[in-house]
């Protein structure tokens, strides 16, 4: 079963939900920029995941499409956030919300479209019961603030703590924050809250999902490295130019010596605007090199096995446990978006 097929065929029921919560009346062209990144359309996969999951403990999916419409807009003004944070130059293709508008008008954007995604959430009390709808917002709250952390977690690292003195610990705490609770865990405690499920079930769930998150963040780091730019829809080497710490960055840091180290240490330190293309391909060839890349590979297959142990002992009776196993393999092995 190939995962790329599921998220085609989930993604139109979301985005039609999704089309209900945007805005549509502003002053000047406020709802052109409100709703930009949700009409360039991401992956859909974190509202695929709410939709698996909730089949698979057999809720009725249309009862969960609010949700899954949610965690796509929710998606939305966390990305126009980030890439402002970051200066990122582009997103799904094109050039971020920021560098079309300017900062003010983006983080603008970003907090209407955050109201959005509560509204809706709000409006799953016409489809689902009152406790279910507390809990589905008692989990939204949670995820959001284990986010938040995490990115405050990842500048901490970027912008104040010196390159050198970082280890694989400090890139696995990032990417727990910022990727595998937001990503793939609560996607998937949010499908089992609408069917209604209980706390045992939710801790299961996360016990397989979060190594399968952090090997979601791993693969989308080698991604930014030898992905190929049209398909994977953000600026290869972005996260070179943006100083991310990554798996790859780290390991590359501990596997030079001499000029070679300090060259690496000169260029990574320097702010975004200072990198110039040629540091940025020196820093990629020196990952495939020095096997940066390779280590990275390994790692995500360390995870993905992992996943899929924890899966196989607790839900291998699932009805559609083929595509949950596809979205392992997808998320972790062999995305390539």
């Amino acid at each position: 079963m190939d995962f790329k097929e599921i998220l085609a065929e989930k993604k139109p029921i979301i985005w039609k939900e999704v089309q209900k919560y945007l805005l549509k009346e502003g002053p000047y062209n406020f709802p052109e920029i409100v709703n930009d990144y949700s009409h360039r359309q991401g992956k859909y996969g974190r509202g695929t995941l709410v939709l698996l999951s909730c089949e698979a403990f057999g809720g009725d999916i249309k009862k969960a499409v609010r949700t899954a419409a949610a965690m796509q807009l929710s998606e939305d003004w966390l990305l126009i956030h980030d890439d402002w944070m970051d200066n990122s130059d582009e997103r799904r293709g094109k050039p971020t919300l920021h560098k079309i508008h300017g900062d003010y008008f983006a983080v603008n954007a970003g907090d209407m479209v955050q109201t959005m995604m509560w509204k809706a959430l709000i409006d799953n009390k016409e489809i689902l019961s009152e406790e279910t709808t507390f809990k589905i917002l008692n989990e939204f709250a949670r995820f959001l603030y284990i986010t938040i952390k995490g990115q405050h977690l990842e500048l901490t690292l970027t912008l104040k703590r010196e390159l050198e003195e970082l280890d694989y610990k400090d890139y696995e705490a990032v990417a727990l924050g910022k990727a595998a609770i937001y990503t793939i865990s609560s996607p998937l405690r949010l499908g089992a809250l609408v069917a209604e499920q209980n706390e045992d079930v939710l801790k299961k769930l996360e016990e397989f999902s979060i190594p399968l998150g952090i090997g979601f963040q791993v693969r989308d780091d080698i991604l930014n490295i030898i992905g190929e730019g049209s398909v994977y829809g953000k600026e290869i080497g972005g996260d070179i130019y943006e100083g991310k710490r990554t798996l790859l960055l780290i390991h590359l840091v501990k596997n030079t010596e001499g000029d070679e180290h300090k060259k690496v240490l000169e260029i990574m330190n320097k702010p975004r605007e200072e990198k110039t293309p040629e540091e940025v391909e020196y820093i990629l060839k020196l990952m495939k090199e020095k096997g940066s890349v390779d280590f990275a590979e390994k790692k995500a297959e360390e995870y993905a096995k992992k996943a899929k142990e924890s899966f196989n002992r607790y839900f291998s009776d699932l009805p559609n446990k083929e595509a949950f196993e596809a979205a392992i393999d997808f998320f972790t092995m062999s995305r390539k978006v």
